[in-house]
């Protein structure tokens, strides 16, 4: 409806597979001149966050989720329009991990 400006984010992101069947994604707000704020998008920030997948023991193909996030979309969006938009973002969020966990094996 054009009334939510877009928003991006610039993080830099570490993603690392352990002996063990691990894996960590991990995130941080990062500034780089190659990625100055854009005309009609509102920068977000997230702060220190990531999720480690964890094999589930004698479940083979099962993994343990572990995940701490927190972003501050920026800009002056009313509490309720936030708590709307992010369980659906999230939604979409996890099914991508799951995609991409399952693309590493």
């Amino acid at each position: 409806m054009g009334i939510i400006s877009p928003r991006d984010f610039v993080d830099v992101i570490s993603v690392k597979r352990y002996e063990d069947g691990t894996v960590s994604s991990n995130a941080t707000n990062v500034s780089h001149p190659n990625s100055p704020p854009q005309p009609g998008y509102v920068r977000g920030f997230n702060h220190p966050c990531g999720c480690f997948c964890v094999p589930v023991p004698g479940e083979p193909g099962k993994m343990q989720l572990f995940s701490f996030f927190q972003t501050d979309l920026g800009g002056l969006l009313p509490r309720s329009v936030v708590d709307s938009f992010f369980p659906t973002s999230m939604v979409e969020f996890y099914s991508n991990l799951t995609k991409a966990v399952k693309s590493l094996k």
